[in-house]
C-alpha cells in the first residue's frame, strides 16, 4: 500500500484509520461539535499477523489544527488507547448505543457512533520523529462534518509516547498503577527518564491507556515531504472498508457524513435494536473504567479552580481568550497545566458571564 520514493522516510506501520463520532446524551441530531460526546479514531495496521485493532479516544474531540507559519495550542492535542483488540466485534461493541442509570437523571441514553471517515495511514521516521500521516479516501472531498473535527483530505501529525512513570502537567491521565499501560520490560526501558519517546516501536500502540501526543505538521503534498507513496483506494459505499475491516452493518449507523460529507438529518438516524447497558464504572462521570483519560481529570477539576485561573476576566469572551487568561493565572492554582487543559475542552462559543463557564464545564464532566 505505502512505498518510499526516496530515502527520506523509513515506514513504520502503514494500514487502513477510520474516524468516528458518538453524539452528546439525549441529542437527537448533531449539528456540529458542541452536539458531540466523543471523537474516535481506528487503526487497523496492514500485514498485521495478529490482526490487532486500536480504538483512540482524541481530546477536545477533534485532531490539531495545522497552521502554516506559526506555532499554538491548538497544534498540539492527546490521543488515548481505550482498546486494542483481535476481533473487530469489540470494536463494533465500543461504539455501540449504550444505556446507563443515574440516580438524579433516571435511564440516559448514548446514540450509537457514527463514521466520519476513513482511508489509509502511515507511520514514518523522518528526521529526528515519527509522523502519522493519512490520505482520506471517504468522503472523497471532506465536508461541514470533516470541518468540525479538522479531518482533512490528507494531513500528517508529529507523534510521540507518554512515558507512564514521568508527570507531565496537561496529562494527568491516570490516577493510580492499574491505568497505566503495561508495557513489557524491553519497551519500558525505551523510555528512560524521558517524558516523550518516538513511535519507532509499533508495539508500543498496542497498549490499553497508551496516551499519545499529537502534533500539527503537514496539511498537503504529505508524500512528497515524506518521501512515501501512499495508494490512495477510490472507495464507494460498496468497496468501504470500514464494512470489511470492522465489519460494520450498514443498517447500523448513519452513513451521510462518510458518503457526503454532511451531518444526517434525524429521520436519517437508524435506530438500533441493539443497546450495551453501562455500568457505573463506564458511565460518563462514573469511576473511570475505559473512559477514563481526561475525562477523569475533567472530573476531579473543581469549578473552584477554573474560577481562579479566570478571576478578574471582563465578559463576554470567547474560548480562546478564556484560555488566555488562564494561562496568565497558572500561578494560582496547583497543577495549573491540567486546569488549562480543561479550559481548552470548554465548547467553541462566546460567554458571557462565569455561569456560562460553570454550565459548559458542567457539559464535559
Amino acid at each position: 500500500m505505502v512505498s518510499k520514493n526516496n530515502s527520506k522516510s523509513d515506514i513504520i506501520e502503514q494500514g487502513d484509520i477510520f474516524f468516528f463520532y458518538r453524539p452528546k446524551v439525549g441529542t437527537e441530531e448533531v449539528k456540529g461539535i458542541k452536539d458531540v460526546q466523543r471523537f474516535y479514531m481506528v487503526t487497523s495496521p496492514e500485514d498485521n499477523d495478529n490482526n490487532k485493532y486500536r480504538l483512540f479516544l482524541i481530546g477536545q474531540k477533534q485532531l490539531p489544527e495545522i497552521l502554516e507559519g506559526k506555532s499554538t495550542s491548538e497544534e498540539k492535542n492527546w490521543a488515548l488507547n481505550i482498546l486494542t483488540t483481535s476481533n473487530p466485534n469489540d470494536i463494533q461493541n465500543e461504539l455501540m448505543p449504550a444505556e446507563y442509570t443515574t440516580e438524579t437523571r433516571g435511564r440516559r441514553r448514548f446514540a450509537a457512533a457514527t463514521p466520519a471517515g476513513e482511508g489509509k495511514y502511515v507511520i514514518v521516521k523522518h528526521n529526528n520523529h515519527t509522523e502519522l500521516a493519512y490520505i482520506l479516501e471517504l468522503p472523497e472531498r471532506p465536508g461541514p462534518t470533516q470541518r468540525e473535527f479538522e479531518i482533512r483530505k490528507e494531513a500528517s501529525y508529529i507523534i510521540s509516547v507518554k512515558n507512564p512513570d514521568v508527570k507531565v502537567p496537561g496529562f494527568a491521565a491516570f490516577s493510580s498503577e492499574d491505568k497505566k499501560p503495561e508495557y513489557p520490560k524491553t519497551l519500558k526501558e525505551k523510555f528512560g527518564d524521558r517524558r516523550w519517546i518516538s513511535v519507532e516501536e509499533p508495539e508500543l500502540l498496542n497498549y490499553e491507556n497508551t496516551q499519545l501526543l499529537l502534533i500539527g505538521a503537514k496539511k498537503k503534498d504529505i508524500e512528497e515531504e515524506l518521501g512515501v507513496n501512499i495508494d490512495e483506494e477510490k472507495e464507494t459505499e460498496r468497496s468501504a472498508d470500514l464494512f470489511k475491516e470492522l465489519e460494520l452493518k450498514k443498517e447500523q449507523v448513519p452513513l451521510k457524513p462518510l458518503l457526503k460529507g454532511k451531518f444526517p438529518d434525524k429521520e436519517e438516524i437508524p435506530m438500533s435494536q441493539e443497546v450495551k447497558q453501562l455500568s457505573k464504572e463506564e458511565y460518563p462521570g462514573g469511576k473511570g473504567g475505559k473512559r477514563g483519560g481526561k475525562a477523569a481529570a475533567i472530573k476531579s477539576t473543581s469549578a473552584a479552580a477554573i474560577a481562579k485561573v479566570l478571576s478578574g476576566i471582563e465578559f463576554p469572551k470567547n474560548k480562546n481568550e478564556l484560555v488566555e487568561c488562564a494561562k496568565g493565572n497558572m500561578d494560582k492554582v496547583k497543577d495549573a497545566g491540567s486546569v488549562i487543559d480543561i479550559v481548552k475542552e470548554l465548547p467553541t462559543r462566546t460567554y458571557r458571564s462565569m455561569i456560562d463557564v460553570e454550565e459548559a464545564l458542567a457539559e464535559i464532566r
